[in-house]
């Protein structure tokens, strides 16, 4: 989580915070293949433009944990965000349950 802090306090992007969400999440999107957060970071570095690093941390950090662990919440912000079949898609891809969480 440092490369979060770091991005926040200093506005500078070293590296990628991957947490277990995060690494969940990329690994459903297929973005990754890995089995630990460490390798999900190194892949992603591996391709991702390092100036795209910093926004990968302030976006994806919070998604992560909505959807793996308040996703009755994700989906409600889905549902009137401007493009909803769309982020129900998203959802779907990650692993969250429309049927079930609806």
């Amino acid at each position: 989580m440092a490369y979060i802090v770091e991005q926040i306090v200093f506005n500078k992007s070293t590296g990628i915070g991957v947490d277990t969400h995060m690494h969940r999440l990329f690994n459903d999107l297929k973005w990754v293949t890995s089995k630990t957060p460490e390798q999900t970071r190194e892949q992603l570095e591996g391709w991702l433009p390092r100036d795209k690093w910093g926004k990968v941390n302030m976006i994806w950090v919070g998604f992560g944990q909505e959807s793996q662990q308040q996703k009755e919440k994700i989906l409600k912000k889905a549902f009137v965000c401007s493009q909803p079949i769309q982020a129900l898609g998203l959802l779907k891809m990650v692993g969250v349950d429309l049927k079930k969480e609806g």
